[in-house]
């Protein structure tokens, strides 16, 4: 099916605009009455689109389950674990975070030792080499914040792997999948191929991709994408947002990330440094896409990889 650039871009539903009043944004905690399920073993806890809130994955078999994401710090972690306790029963619990970003990742320290932790070795090497940086700046950024950051830390892996890993819950198989240098070095999708449901991290959701490692690489997250489309989803189900029918938001991301390399491409050859080429750029872009910081970071890598 042939898609139209003019009908991807807006249909991405990008964040709106800041609005004039400033407005206090809830608090980041994951509301785990939201609980639903999405297909015969997978249930999620939407994140509402709170800001540092994840979408919570559940996936559940006849002898284990897995869960996905964790919340912003140990307080948070604990009630998702709560729930996967009901979810679980006495079935072997094991855990899995799409990428290493605070709200992601630092509330694993709540789940008792019996849970297996399985990391990609990206990230297990983007931890050793990034530390808590940016959780002080989150806890910076609030009251609240460093509240649920206080004493949080990085769990250790039980299991690691290079490059996927195939786990067996008991009547479902699911499969973890490192996909290098997108939104962060350590990103993982997890996909279960007999409900089609894929959970994409920051890869492909609605919201505008945000370039958030020096080795974010666009290029890269252009073949990521084709990877994820190859899979064929039903369902997305993306750190952030609302979850997506199909490849829409796959779609979406590609036809923005090929309009921002081939016109910062085009910028570069006209001369002009890479700071006419965010203006020229930006202004083609004209209001499609709100979020201009995002916007910024995904042309100075363009501009990075331009011939």
């Amino acid at each position: 099916m042939r898609v139209s650039l003019r009908m991807i871009v807006p249909a991405l539903a990008l964040v709106a605009p800041a609005p004039l009043v400033a407005q206090t944004p809830p608090a980041p905690i994951v509301q785990v009455e939201g609980l639903r399920q999405i297909s015969a073993h997978v249930h999620i806890i939407p994140d509402n689109s709170v800001p540092l809130v994840p979408n919570v994955g559940y996936i559940v078999g006849e002898r284990a389950a897995l869960v996905i994401d964790t919340g912003l710090g140990p307080r948070n972690g604990a009630a998702v674990y709560d729930v996967a306790k009901k979810l679980a029963g006495a079935r072997r619990l094991y855990l899995v975070t799409t990428h290493v970003h605070p709200e992601h990742d630092l509330g694993a320290q709540a789940f008792p030792d019996t849970t297996t932790l399985i990391r990609s070795t990206d990230q297990v090497k983007e931890i050793a080499d990034t530390g808590l940086g940016l959780a002080k700046v989150f806890a910076g950024r609030s009251a609240i914040n460093a509240e649920l950051l206080k004493d949080a830390d990085f769990r250790k892996a039980d299991v690691t792997f290079e490059r996927d890993y195939d786990l067996d819950l008991g009547g479902v198989q699911v499969k973890l999948i490192a996909m290098g240098p997108n939104h962060t070095v350590g990103d993982t999708v997890i996909w279960v191929e007999s409900e089609r449901v894929l959970f994409a991290g920051d890869i492909a959701m609605r919201n505008q991709p945000a370039f958030a490692s020096p080795r974010s690489s666009l290029q890269h997250w252009l073949a990521s994408l084709d990877r994820l489309e190859a899979l064929k989803p039903a369902i997305i189900v993306p750190s952030h947002g609302p979850t997506g029918d199909g490849t829409a938001f796959i779609i979406g991301y590609r036809a923005y990330l090929t309009e921002v390399r081939d016109r910062t491409a085009a910028a570069k050859r006209a001369g002009g440094g890479i700071d006419q080429a965010v203006e020229t750029v930006t202004s083609a872009f004209d209001g499609r896409a709100p979020d201009k910081a995002r916007l910024g970071g995904a042309i100075k890598g363009a501009y990075g990889e331009a011939p």
